[in-house]
């Protein structure tokens, strides 16, 4: 029973995407060949080196795929990202409990919850017609970065969000 059960929950976990993808219905995904990348207003000037990463893996994961890169006037869908901070709360306590059933006797101790909430980031991607500025595609990671990552881990954590979001384009593409 316990194979069993251990086989069920490895199962299970392997059934968790690690984005989450929506679109517009009803749209014809056939008509958009081209995109260009519209960096948010923050990395207009400068960009951050996680919006290079974005960029970067971006033009990668495309290079074979179904859109192709164009010029910003030229595309037929803009690709938008950004990152969007979740909080997690990481923490600890302390129990300890002693007790009799009998004369209902029983010793307890706790110290309450000790911790700290950690700011960290999700990528966003949205693919936007450039004429009517209306989302018709968009992937969100389950994966998150967080500020002690190193460069190389934060570039290859892009690199495999970007890839597992644009495996799920057009609607209805099967992940591999």
């Amino acid at each position: 029973m316990r194979a069993f059960a251990l086989m069920l929950v490895l199962l299970m976990s392997g059934c968790v995407s690690p984005v989450v993808v929506d679109h517009r219905a009803g749209t014809d995904y056939s008509r958009y060949q081209t995109y260009a990348i519209d960096p948010p207003s923050g990395d207009s000037e400068m960009l951050s080196l996680d919006g290079q990463r974005v960029q970067q893996a971006v033009k990668e994961t495309l290079a074979n795929g179904p859109l192709k890169a164009a010029d910003k006037d030229q595309a037929d869908l803009l690709l938008r990202y950004q990152f969007t901070p979740v909080e997690r709360f990481s923490g600890n306590t302390f129990s300890f409990g002693l007790g009799f059933w009998r004369n209902n006797y029983g010793l307890s101790t706790s110290t309450p919850v000790e911790g700290e909430t950690e700011k960290e980031y999700r990528l966003q991607l949205a693919l936007v017609e450039p004429g009517s500025k209306e989302v018709v595609w968009q992937a969100t990671s389950r994966d998150t970065l967080y500020l002690e990552m190193n460069s190389q881990h934060r570039l290859e954590r892009i690199n495999a969000m970007v890839t597992e979001m644009f495996k799920r384009y057009p609607p209805g593409a099967s992940a591999k």
